[in-house]
């Protein structure tokens, strides 16, 4: 594999973002945190106004994701943020990191540690304006397989190595399948799992209803729940998105697809069960769509949410945990009212 091109910053400044993480109180009570997944982390006085309504001091930042570039030959952190860290000194951040699953295609053990290095490197320069006091956990996602598993699992006990040693916590996601098959895909060696609660359904298939939340695929996948052996928290969805067919295929995802944006009937032709079909070649947010494409929306209300509160209530750990939104959005947050979550967060505090 060829050399990782992350830049280099002086340890002394790791020094002064990540000497002082310590443990996250432990409190037996339920907890709101969010996701912010952008490129461009500015908290606005709404977001900011929507956070402290809800009591959330807590937001997983996404920071890069980590991937393998064709063209270099080499592992590369992809779409750093840019922090506008004057909007984020009141909230806990928890740095996460995505990896794609076919980094580890291109990875042998004994690149782990490099890389390790790397990540922690990356993350301390892009977190280096923020209070000493902020950062108390980190965050690896990735969806892996069977086939990347001890790859995965070596990067995860490196950096793991590395949050101990600068007093943080280090969590993985979880998804679904994960869940239900521990003995096959394993149990990360980390401190806490994020159970992903979404996209559980079949993006792919056109006569999938909603694939963000589908509840009759989901229950089976939490018979294992109760006995799962890494302290959980949970992510819930709060996002819907247009999923674009051509000749039978996925090729594109629409976020700012939703029944008003799809409204234009020059354009869009409504059809039954939320599909639309594209009428006329046109851009749209962006991205082009053909004359002939199809589109299903998906979305998520509150009452789906709550249905699936009372599928884990008496299964999920009654120890403390987060209760984490995915994510958060102004235009989104239009349609959840804190008072909504705030019930959410109820259901599952009386367990």
């Amino acid at each position: 594999m060829g050399r990782m091109s992350w830049g280099v910053i002086p340890f002394s400044l790791f020094l002064l973002s990540f000497a002082a993480c310590t443990s996250p109180a432990t409190e037996r009570e339920v907890q709101p945190a969010f996701y912010y997944w952008k490129t461009e982390a500015h908290l606005s006085t709404d977001d900011r106004a929507y956070l402290q309504e809800l009591n959330c001091g807590r937001l997983y930042l996404r920071c890069f994701d980590v991937d393998w570039d064709e063209e270099q030959q080499q592992l590369i952190p992809v779409a750093p943020v840019a922090l506008d860290t004057s909007t984020l000194v009141s909230f806990e951040v928890v740095p996460v990191i995505f990896i794609t699953n076919r980094s580890f295609q291109h990875l042998t053990l004994a690149e782990v540690p490099v890389l390790a290095a790397k990540i922690e490197r990356k993350m301390e320069q892009l977190l280096q304006g923020l209070p000493q006091n902020q950062i108390r956990e980190w965050q690896i996602d990735c969806d892996w397989t069977v086939s990347t598993r001890d790859l995965y699992f070596a990067l995860l006990e490196a950096m793991k190595a590395k949050a101990d040693a600068k007093g943080c916590l280090l969590s993985a996601t979880i998804r679904l399948h994960q869940l239900r098959y521990p003995e096959k895909t394993g149990v990360p060696p980390v401190d806490r799992g994020m159970l992903m609660l979404y996209n559980m359904g079949e993006l792919g298939n056109w006569s999938e209803d909603n694939s963000i939340l589908n509840l009759t695929s989901t229950k089976p996948y939490l018979e294992g729940l109760a006995d799962y052996s890494l302290p959980l928290d949970m992510a819930l969805p709060l996002f819907h998105w247009g999923v674009v067919f051509r000749e039978g295929e996925v090729v594109a995802l629409l976020p700012q697809a939703n029944n008003n944006t799809l409204a234009d009937t020059a354009r869009f032709q409504q059809m039954e069960n939320k599909r639309y079909q594209v009428k006329t070649g046109t851009f749209f947010f962006g991205t082009y769509l053909y004359e002939g494409d199809w589109i299903r929306l998906e979305q998520v209300d509150n009452q789906q949410l709550e249905q699936l509160m009372l599928l884990l209530k008496n299964d999920f750990p009654t120890a403390p945990f987060y209760l984490s939104f995915y994510h958060l959005d102004s235009l989104l947050l239009t349609e959840f009212k804190p008072a909504q979550l705030k019930f959410l967060l109820e259901m599952m505090e009386n367990q």
